[in-house]
């Protein structure tokens, strides 16, 4: 075979909250990680995204920080780069079956021959990752995790690089509209910028206002715009992200879900079980990834949610996707700043600004 799917980590049971250090001891150039956390929902309610019991996922060789997101900021990375619908599996009910998925891609696609990353390139690689499982949920205690690797086999190849990820900055919102200035590092080719406005039940555009990016003290000025209709007009290049999620309720009442999409969502409802209707809805697009629904009895839900900017991430690409030597080059700049001006509905939000970047060996 050309290629081999390995286990790094079989499901392990983990503790309420801890982080787990697994070493990478495959000698052969590796794809793609991938992480997949399986909680059980009880019956309280749903504090957030399923990918929320994740704090952070880090690869380092010793103090050399490789990639480093949180779980949600991972997800929505990888729902923009492989134009897939959804990375969970959203049963949502008491004791059933969740599963997130989170991945660290190494190449521009499963398999890319030219950026993988080289074990032998380091010292002492580790997978590090932070859970904490009752951020999800105040009763939600179980939950395990485990670890794949997409790896090259007998298919010889020598990549010249590999994809860095990290979050290299995260503040909070004040009360007030602000500016927000930050220093973006020129030390390698950037292949994408992600902003995240955070803020529970409001959408990205109702936190955040516009975006400028400038080289040189404005020589240059490759980005400056209003998010929300820069939003409106990539619609007509990223995919759309759709969940399928659902609930099991035995008594009556209004209950909410949160789920990856976070801007334009559209949930369609079915019941299974019960006589009395029960009906989903969204109850304002602005909501932030937060749907509603009403059981009127012994109910089943069943929803599909579409919608964009997973988990209130907004993507901003440079050049074309699929061509190395087309991303930014910011390393020929001398200065590169970034600035965020929010808007007063934000406050008490946070934002995270990540990066992903063309390292090379």
């Amino acid at each position: 075979m050309n290629y081999r799917y390995a286990t790094i980590l079989a499901e392990k049971s983990l503790s309420t909250k801890g982080t787990e250090t697994i070493p990478i001891n495959i000698q052969d150039p590796i794809s793609r990680l991938e992480i997949g956390r399986h909680p059980t929902l009880a019956y309280t309610a749903m504090l957030a995204a399923l990918p929320v019991g994740i704090s952070k996922i880090e690869l380092v060789d010793g103090s050399d920080v490789l990639h480093s997101l949180n779980g949600r900021e991972n997800q929505a990375l990888c729902i923009y780069d492989r134009r897939v619908p959804t990375m969970n599996h959203g049963e949502l009910g008491h004791n059933a079956d969740l599963y997130a998925t989170f991945g660290i891609d190494f190449g521009r696609f499963l398999y890319d021959p030219e950026l993988a990353f080289d074990p032998k390139q380091f010292n002492n690689p580790q997978l590090k990752i932070s859970h904490e499982a009752v951020l999800l949920s105040a009763n939600t205690v179980t939950h395990g995790l485990e670890v794949f690797a997409h790896c090259f086999d007998e298919r010889a190849v020598s990549p010249i690089g590999f994809l860095m990820s990290k979050e290299h900055k995260s503040y909070s919102l004040g009360a007030a509209a602000a500016y927000e200035y930050t220093d973006l590092p020129t030390d390698f080719p950037i292949r994408q910028l992600l902003v995240r406005p955070h803020l529970t039940q409001v959408g990205p555009k109702n936190i955040m206002d516009t975006i400028k990016l400038s080289e040189d003290n404005d020589k240059r000025i490759p980005i400056d715009c209003g998010l929300e209709a820069y939003i409106r007009r990539m619609k007509g290049e990223w995919s759309i992200i759709q969940e399928v999620f659902n609930d099991y309720r035995e008594t009556n009442g209004i209950y909410y879900k949160y789920i990856t999409p976070t801007d334009h969502m559209t949930a369609i409802s079915g019941m299974g079980i019960g006589s009395s209707d029960a009906t989903s809805w969204v109850e304002d697009y602005t909501k932030g990834g937060y749907v509603q629904w009403r059981a009127g009895g012994t109910q089943m839900m069943v929803a599909v949610a579409h919608g964009y900017l997973p988990h209130h991430t907004i993507q901003f690409p440079f050049g074309r996707q699929d061509q190395i030597d087309d991303w930014y080059d910011v390393t020929r700049v001398n200065s590169l700043r970034l600035r965020l001006l929010s808007k007063a509905a934000g406050s008490g939000g946070d934002v995270g600004i990540i990066l992903q970047q063309l390292r090379r060996y």
